[in-house]
């Protein structure tokens, strides 16, 4: 790994994470709902979210080329599937195994900085 590509991978990371950790939020406040009309206008704008995030994902993958952003981006279109099939509880742990996946990107490239003393 050279120290533009950690840097870049630490920043995308954290930017995933960050997202994922709002997902998580929304997703919470979607479970709440009872009203039929909002849980399908809830469930379309976290699908919207989520696709934007997928977006951000596939830059992150073309700017870096790093296989681990392809298996986020497949968490995260697991987790769209289990939304529209309203599988809320799995579409969290989902979402938990993503943030995992992030995570340990951030970490990866966190401990490279910290050996070049960077960080």
């Amino acid at each position: 790994m050279e120290t533009r590509e950690a840097i870049l991978d630490f920043q995308y990371s954290e930017k995933m994470k960050s997202g994922l950790i709002i997902g998580t939020s929304l997703m919470d406040q979607l479970a709440a709902l009872k009203n039929e009309e909002e849980l399908s206008g809830g469930k379309k704008v976290l699908v919207w979210y989520l696709e934007g995030l997928l977006r951000e994902i596939r830059v992150a993958e073309n700017v870096l080329g790093l296989g681990h952003y392809a298996d986020l981006e497949r968490k995260v279109m697991e987790v769209i599937g289990r939304i529209h099939l309203s599988q809320f509880q799995e579409a969290q742990r989902s979402f938990s195994e993503a943030i995992s996946l992030s995570t340990t990107s951030c970490q990866t490239a966190m401990n490279f900085l910290m050996g070049k003393k960077l960080v």
